[in-house]
């Protein structure tokens, strides 16, 4: 017989065993609901989200849903999210490529990617039969890294193409992003009113294209005397004269991008034999110059980079060597004034706020016109519409450095042999549409530097490396 004493702390250790049990049974339920939740949330943030609410409802609410932390006076104001950063972030293995789909291998593509998601249900079993959020959530809990919609099994980038080839169409994409792209064309932020584009155009040539280019397209930055400007005592910190009057003219430049296939290039060298280097937003050198090189001449940034918290735009170094330009996108049809009081985001704030603390670095602002310019010339030269957004700073920075180059060789805007779902090299950050574009209209800007390329298909396969001549070397008189 057990003393009653005893009895009573066998019996209270027996409870407190059982609870402990009980305890770590509940939190390994919590932790595998908490792992599937946020697979499922980061596997499938465009289609949970229309699932739950509708495609309209995110539609509405996408400004405001893709937010950063305002470091300005003033409340908050909506404001956009780094637009390589959308439609959601996929976690996985960069060594995976992205193929390049080309026009005569769509067909097959599509076969191909068909019977890819065939055997994927297949091999999914009794899960095949739970909404598609969920198992592709379960694919990236159980099955390791969840290809992306446009990346193929080993021997998909052979067949769908080496190099990148200007027919390609959003048509070509995955649904994710053909979402994406379709979601952005039905908001219409910046109240875009065009309608040139048809099917039966004819395409311009290379040599005509590089020509409307340099015709229709003007580099211009604010100066001190445009109104509204000329009456803000603010107005001396800009620049007296145009960007082009005072850089340039160079021999030859390098434009650098900020895409995944940088990294292992071994490029960095090529890069710093340039004359001038082109670099964007928060790419930086320091640890990557075997692949990207170490001189920057120009760094181009976006209005975001300028005011958004994490990328301490007022008191990092990155930012004050060599010649900054930052942009803004106003609305299509808006005069100085009105982007002045409707900016993306707080861009004379900031401006105003960091040349007082680097009064002798110089610094431009893009006038807005010019980058509705270069819109402008993308769709004239696609057979359908294209997202009613702003290019992006890649195709943007190519275009400035043509106007005060003789020549311009651009890395990896064109994606090479080293192609990949990884989206920055500088950062572990994995989706297709840093390549393919959601957006900004990145797909049809590639297509149209493919057509202008004066360089080899080998040197974009083997070196991610397009030529183009600057616009000083055009001889356009005749036609």
């Amino acid at each position: 017989m057990i003393p009653g004493a005893a009895m009573d702390r066998v019996s209270l250790l027996w409870r407190l065993r059982r609870r402990a049990r009980r305890g770590v049974l509940c939190m390994a339920l919590f932790c595998i609901l908490m792992a599937l939740l946020y697979a499922l949330c980061a596997e499938n943030s465009v289609p949970v989200t229309d699932a739950i609410f509708g495609v309209r409802a995110r539609t509405r609410a996408q400004p405001r849903a893709h937010s950063v932390t305002k470091v300005l006076r003033g409340g908050p104001k909506p404001m956009y999210t780094d637009p390589q950063k959308l439609p959601g972030v996929i976690p996985g293995d960069p060594h995976h490529p992205i193929p390049v789909l080309s026009s005569p291998n769509q067909t097959q593509a599509g076969d191909s990617l068909s019977k890819q998601k065939s055997k994927q249900r297949e091999s999914l079993g009794f899960f095949s039969l739970l909404p598609r959020p969920f198992t592709r959530a379960l694919e990236t809990l159980f099955g390791g890294r969840r290809k992306g919609e446009l990346s193929g099994r080993k021997g998909d980038t052979e067949l769908l193409g080496k190099v990148w080839d200007d027919k390609m169409s959003s048509k070509m994409l995955g649904s994710r992003l053909r979402r994406a792209v379709a979601n952005y064309q039905a908001m219409n932020k910046y109240g875009v009113e065009v309608s040139n584009y048809s099917s039966s155009k004819t395409k311009l040539n290379g040599p005509k294209l590089l020509c409307q280019l340099k015709k229709k397209v003007e580099v211009t930055t604010l100066t001190p005397d445009l109104q509204p400007f000329s009456s803000m005592s603010w107005a001396t910190q800009l620049p007296p004269k145009q960007l082009s009057a005072d850089l340039g003219p160079y021999k030859s430049c390098a434009v650098v991008s900020s895409a995944g296939s940088l990294h292992r290039s071994g490029l960095g060298k090529e890069i710093d034999s340039h004359e001038a280097v082109l670099r964007f937003n928060a790419a930086p050198t320091i640890g990557y110059e075997k692949d990207v090189g170490s001189k920057t001449t120009i760094r181009l940034i976006n209005s975001q980079v300028m005011a958004s918290e994490e990328h301490r735009f007022l008191s990092s170094s990155l930012y004050s060597s060599g010649v900054l330009v930052a942009w803004d996108p106003a609305p299509f049809s808006a005069d100085l004034l009105q982007w002045y009081n409707k900016t993306d985001y707080p861009i004379f704030t900031q401006y105003q706020r960091y040349r007082r603390l680097h009064p002798l670095q110089p610094f431009y602002i893009l006038h807005p016109r010019f980058e509705w310019q270069v819109w402008l010339r993308i769709q004239e030269n696609m057979a359908e519409a294209i997202q009613k957004n702003p290019p992006s700073s890649g195709f943007l920075g190519t275009v400035l450095m043509m106007s005060l180059c003789d020549v311009v060789h651009v890395y990896e805007f064109l994606p090479s042999q080293r192609k990949t779902e990884l989206c920055h090299y500088y950062q572990r950050f994995h989706d297709a549409a840093c390549t393919l574009g959601a957006y900004h209209p990145l797909l049809y800007e590639k297509n149209l530097v493919k057509r202008m390329n004066q360089g080899s298909n080998q040197d974009i396969y083997t070196h991610g490396r397009v030529t183009l001549p600057g616009f000083s070397q055009l001889n356009c008189t005749h036609g």
